[in-house]
C-alpha cells in the first residue's frame, strides 16, 4: 500500500467532513426542520379546529337557551290551546268570522320536541280596519302564533274591501295534538 502525503491526507480528511456534513444535514437536520413545519401546520390547523368547535359550542348553546325559553312560553300558555279555535275566537272578537270563506287546518314541520300547526284561512270582502284589528289579536308572540304568509286582493264585488289569504302557524310541543 502506498502512503498518502500530506496534501493526499488533508483531501480525503476535507472529503470526510464534507460527507459527514453532508449525512448529518440530509439525515439529521433536515427531517427535524421538516418535521417541525409539519408539526406548526398541524397545530395551526388543530387551533383552527378548536376555534370553530367553540364557535359551534357557542351557537348550540344559544339555541339551547331559545329552545327552552321556547319550552317555557309553552307552558305559560293555556292547556288545551289549539290554533284553530284560537283563530276563530279571534275573528269572532274582531266581527270577521261571517266573512270566513275556509279555514284549512294542516301539521308542517316536526322535529323531537316541537312541531308547527298550520291553518291557512280565506277571508272575503274584508274591511281593512277589521283585518288590521284581527291580525292585531292573532299575531300573538305570547301564544306563539304568527302569520306565515300573507295575499291580499282588492274584492271585485264589493267596493272598499279585501279578500285576503292567511298561512297562520303555531308552535306545538312534539307528540302532544292541539284539539281541533
Amino acid at each position: 500500500m502506498k502512503q498518502l502525503n500530506q496534501r493526499e491526507k488533508i483531501a480525503v480528511a476535507i472529503g470526510a467532513a464534507a460527507l459527514l456534513v453532508f449525512g448529518l444535514l440530509q439525515f439529521v437536520v433536515f427531517p427535524l426542520v421538516d418535521g417541525r413545519a409539519k408539526l406548526n401546520k398541524r397545530l395551526a390547523t388543530r387551533e383552527t379546529a378548536v376555534t370553530e368547535m367553540r364557535l359551534l359550542q357557542e351557537r348550540f348553546q344559544k339555541i339551547n337557551r331559545k329552545s327552552g325559553a321556547l319550552v317555557s312560553s309553552l307552558a305559560d300558555r293555556e292547556p288545551g290551546f289549539s290554533l284553530f279555535s284560537f283563530l276563530e275566537q279571534s275573528a269572532a272578537d274582531s266581527e270577521v268570522k261571517e266573512l270566513i270563506a275556509y279555514m284549512k287546518p294542516s301539521e308542517a314541520t316536526e322535529n323531537e320536541q316541537f312541531k308547527q300547526s298550520q291553518v291557512e284561512m280565506k277571508l272575503q270582502a274584508v274591511s281593512l280596519e277589521k283585518l288590521v284589528r284581527f291580525l292585531e289579536q292573532v299575531e300573538s308572540p305570547e301564544r306563539l302564533v304568527g302569520v306565515d304568509k300573507i295575499t291580499i286582493q282588492d274584492n271585485t264585488k264589493e267596493a272598499g274591501t279585501l279578500d285576503v289569504t292567511l298561512l297562520m302557524v303555531s308552535v306545538d310541543q312534539a307528540g302532544v295534538s292541539p284539539p281541533r
